[in-house]
């Protein structure tokens, strides 16, 4: 199902009472991490959520590195992550987090339509993709609500983008089935560490291969499933492996 306000589109499975019933303020607030590197950002973000009794900002990060080790630390419902910040960007950090607390939901709060953004952040794991100053401030705790709730939502004008994304995946898949298994051995043991998250370095370690070897699986791999990138690796890579 799907709804479409002035500034945000939501999604959801179905019209789920249980979804519904989440979105609703609790007597339990919604602890959330603010992930930015302006500061101001981060401060105009936890004052707009402040406004709201049902919303608890338990702390900041200025990168992805910082936000992967305090989402550890303070485990929170929802992370409200951008996307372009130094020492770690937030795409990377989405994709991590995804594995190392799933029960953290991503809100990917970012100045960029560009595209790709959407499709890399939703294939990495986030749950929702707003764009600054295409929401209201007073929606903001609203949609922590119901990406908390299980819901999904992205900014309208970039919905086609993920529309796009999923045709994509489905001609791939369709590709795919007709085509059958076109990955070697070597190259699906790589695909599997990289679906599980392991960094080039590490899947050297764990087959006993230099990584310049490992970067050319890797290389073959993106080609022949017609891949731009790790993210689009992890996602799909999970559809080839079944």
């Amino acid at each position: 199902m799907s709804a479409t306000s002035a500034d945000i589109t939501v999604t959801t499975s179905a019209d789920d009472p249980a979804i519904h019933a989440a979105c609703a303020r609790t007597s339990e607030p919604i602890r959330v991490l603010v992930v930015d590197d302006n500061f101001v950002v981060r401060r105009g973000l936890q004052s707009s959520l402040e406004l709201d009794p049902g919303m608890l900002v338990v702390g900041q990060a200025a990168n992805g590195d910082e936000a992967i080790e305090r989402a550890n630390q303070l485990q929170p419902d929802v992370v409200l992550m951008d996307i372009r910040m130094p020492v770690r960007d937030g795409l990377s950090a989405i994709e991590i987090l995804s594995e190392e607390c799933p029960e953290s939901r991503v809100l990917v709060l970012t100045w960029s339509e560009d595209p790709d953004h959407l499709r890399a952040a939703v294939l990495a794991g986030a749950k929702g993709y707003l764009v600054h100053g295409r929401f209201s401030p007073e929606r903001l705790a609203e949609a922590v609500r119901i990406v908390h709730g299980g819901g999904a939502l992205i900014t309208p004008t970039i919905a086609p983008a993920l529309l796009e994304l999923v045709r994509d995946s489905a001609r791939g898949s369709r590709e795919r089935q007709a085509s059958g298994p076109i990955l070697t051995p070597r190259e699906l043991e790589v695909l599997e560490l990289i679906v599980a998250g392991k960094s080039n370095r590490q899947i050297s370690e764990a087959l006993f291969i230099e990584e310049k070897t490992v970067k050319n699986h890797v290389s073959n791999i993106y080609a022949k499933l017609h891949l731009k990138n790790r993210y689009e690796a992890i996602a799909r890579g999970r559809d080839h492996l079944r």
